[in-house]
């Protein structure tokens, strides 16, 4: 390895959400130094190439590769060989960090397969940033992504999602979010919800309330840019961590008792089901 190269392998770089003041010093130096740089866009990486052309003393200018999620296979054996050869390859997303919700894990897998080191180069990435802000609990969350675009497999999501106790962080492109959150506060309309729109941008902003109130205060505004959806946690006397079994609610129905009586009895063995969803599948 030459003076100013990189140590061949796999290299995740995080790059900025919008700001370009976000891109680290180390980030700089590994898309600089690195053989070739693979994105999902190749006009995304030229622009990174521009940048730091102007901004960095390039030892060489990187080569410019392809990994898109259309064409990963073919794309990731490209970006295998460059490996096997002894050269290093820094991948990047069109903004964020590369393998959350972008394509990026399966490279990953096949090149510590194949016996490839593989580093991170830790940065932006819009969930997390978004989870710090919400002011929520955040010692268990979980990430959706987007959700399926239509569908048996967005129905299930949703259900996933009304039953989430932790923080869930998701998503969401300006032509589907007003019937994301319209679906979302059909299932759990109390639920507390962050929006975050063009995070780091010039139009940012951030938005906090229950989501029956987010479908009114969003349908009023013009809804442009990338959204991120934090789903706050349900609240202890909703959890459905102790759901009341079917085959229960069917025992108890079959005893003819009245439907706030069978109810009071069932909240009692089951404290933490949800009193007005006992009901509520009772009758």
């Amino acid at each position: 390895m030459t003076e100013g190269t990189l140590r061949p392998g796999l290299y995740l770089v995080a790059t900025p959400l919008g700001h370009l003041g976000d891109l680290s010093q180390r980030a700089r130096e590994t898309l600089s130094r690195a053989s070739f740089i693979a994105g999902e866009s190749t006009q995304v990486v030229l622009r990174w190439l521009e940048i730091l052309g102007k901004e960095e003393a390039l030892v060489r200018r990187p080569g410019v590769l392809s990994y898109r999620e259309s064409s990963r296979e073919a794309d990731g054996r490209k970006i295998l060989q460059k490996l096997s050869e002894g050269e290093s390859v820094a991948l990047i997303s069109d903004a964020g960090t590369p393998g959350v919700s972008d394509p990026g894990w399966q490279l990953v897998n096949e090149a510590r397969l194949a016996g490839f080191e593989v580093w991170a180069i830790p940065g932006p990435c819009a969930a997390v940033a978004a989870l710090s802000i919400s002011g929520f609990p955040s010692r268990r969350f979980s990430f959706e992504g987007f959700l399926p675009g239509s569908g048996r497999q967005r129905r299930e999501a949703l259900a996933r999602l009304q039953k989430t106790t932790s923080p869930c962080l998701l998503y969401e492109s300006p032509h589907k979010f007003m019937e994301t959150i319209e679906q979302l506060a059909a299932l759990c309309p109390t639920r507390e919800l962050v929006v975050c729109r063009e995070m780091t941008k010039k139009f940012e902003e951030s938005w906090r309330g229950p989501i029956v109130e987010a479908v009114t205060a969003w349908a009023q505004k013009t809804i442009k840019g990338e959204f991120t959806l934090v789903l706050g946690p349900l609240e202890e006397d909703e959890s459905e961590d102790s759901e009341v079994p079917d085959e229960t609610l069917a025992l108890v129905r079959d005893l003819g008792l009245p439907t706030k009586s069978a109810t009071q009895i069932l909240k009692h063995f089951f404290p933490k089901a949800s009193k007005k969803d006992i009901y509520r599948r009772l009758t």
